[in-house]
């Protein structure tokens, strides 16, 4: 499986599999999962997701289910 991952002057930043941005701590604040990272912020948004918000809540399922459950997960 390949990483996504930008360059920037020598440096290595993940990008995030659920925003597909690159967070401004880098690497520091977000965790992999199966290898794919996911930033602090969607992780803060995973933890406190309101079930009753049914489109956000059945996205974030989706994508982690895509992590969890499939052999390799589409990156963007």
């Amino acid at each position: 499986m390949e990483e996504k991952v930008v360059s920037i002057n020598q440096k290595v930043l993940p990008i995030c599999f659920l925003c597909n941005t690159v967070p401004q701590e880098g690497i520091r604040r977000g965790f992999f999962l199966k290898g794919i990272f996911i930033c602090g912020q969607c992780e803060d948004e995973l933890i406190s997701c309101d079930i009753n918000n049914t489109e956000k809540y059945k996205l974030a399922l989706e994508k982690l289910r895509e992590i969890l459950f499939k052999k390799s997960p589409r990156i963007f």
